[in-house]
């Protein structure tokens, strides 16, 4: 079989370790503008569902499709946040005096839950339906530092296997560090490291990204190596984006009568609108289409194999339901504006 499709590969691979540490949140394409970060960091239910209609394998023959969901609760454990006033008797003018005397404290440790299914349409074999669960669980914390950069982490294990391999199931580690630096109300900056470890794959991902006004109600926004995008602000409430993501998860599976994993990687063109109902309950939906994408097996006693596959659309829907403030909004709407 012929190894094409090796740079979108390598680009996704990157995308499903970064982006997905990141966020906690699996298969549905995201954006990562400074008010999505807030609600990373903040006791919330995101729930998500994505159906990929099937399209044809390029050398091969059956069809690949998707259907997914999944839900991730996020919930405090420990929050500080302190603000107070000692003169700074080394500062030179009235500015620095004011910005070094101020200071606070801040920082907020959370819990996250994770839960999510996909039926894979592949028909290789007579097995053309395959169900793939997810779960994790893990801590995730941000702090605010003396040079009022904020300090964010992630740490998670999980699991990722076919039904019919569950007995079998081999966990999953990842995590991730970086630090956020706001410039004003529209332009943000960030970057760090993430760690993935998916059965015997290790994956050390470096990135960076950040938010940049272009004038009126426009935007440039980057989460590299992942994505990149427009977003637009018509109004208080609604934002539409409009860029190319890459996208990507791995399983396990069963394939030839032996457990092994399946790594799907797609580079998708999007376009997403979001909507705030009320400070409780958001909303949004999706349309994109994959520009190329393949399945590939690895992991098991046969040689390893890629499959492309043509492009397909998809479509995606999600809520937001937010559970009170946290540290991370304060810091935004109070200490960074």
């Amino acid at each position: 079989m012929p190894k094409r499709f090796g740079p979108f590969a390598c680009i996704s691979r990157s995308f499903a370790g970064a982006f997905l540490l990141l966020t906690g949140v699996a298969g549905f394409a995201q954006t990562f503008d400074i008010e999505q970060f807030e609600q990373v960091f903040r006791p919330r239910l995101r729930m998500d569902a994505r159906y990929q209609p099937e399209t044809a394998f390029r050398d091969t023959l059956g069809r690949l499709g998707m259907a997914e969901g999944s839900a991730v609760l996020t919930f405090p454990l420990r929050s500080h946040f302190k603000a107070g006033f000692q003169l700074d008797t080394a500062a030179r003018g009235l500015k620095e005096l004011l910005k070094n005397s101020i200071r606070v404290e801040a920082s907020q440790l959370l819990g996250s839950v994770r839960i999510g299914a996909r039926e894979m349409q592949l028909g290789f074999d007579s097995l053309s339906t395959r169900r793939l669960y997810s779960a994790s669980a893990g801590l995730m914390g941000v702090k605010l530092t003396r040079k009022y950069r904020v300090l964010f982490w992630s740490a998670n294990v999980n699991m990722s296997e076919e039904d019919r391999t569950i007995d079998a199931l081999v966990p999953r580690f990842n995590g991730v560090i970086g630090k956020l630096r706001v410039k004003g109300l529209r332009k943000q900056f960030f970057y760090g490291l993430a760690f993935s470890y998916t059965d015997k794959l290790v994956l050390p991902i470096p990135f960076l990204g950040g938010t940049a006004p272009l004038g009126g109600n426009w935007s440039f926004n980057y989460a590299l190596p992942a994505q990149v995008y427009l977003g637009y602000r018509p109004k208080a409430g609604t934002r539409v984006n409009m860029g190319i993501t890459a996208d990507g998860f791995r399983s396990g599976i069963e394939w030839q009568g032996e457990r092994a994993n399946v790594n799907h990687t797609a580079l998708r063109a999007f376009v997403q609108a979001r909507h705030r109902v009320n400070k409780t309950f958001q909303v949004r939906a999706e349309a994109g289409y994959a520009l190329a994408q393949s399945i590939r097996f690895t992991g098991s006693d046969a040689r390893p194999s890629r499959y492309p596959a043509e492009g397909a659309w998809h479509v995606g829907i999600g809520v937001n339901v937010l559970f009170g403030g946290s540290v991370m909004q304060k810091l935004l709407d109070e200490v960074l504006k």
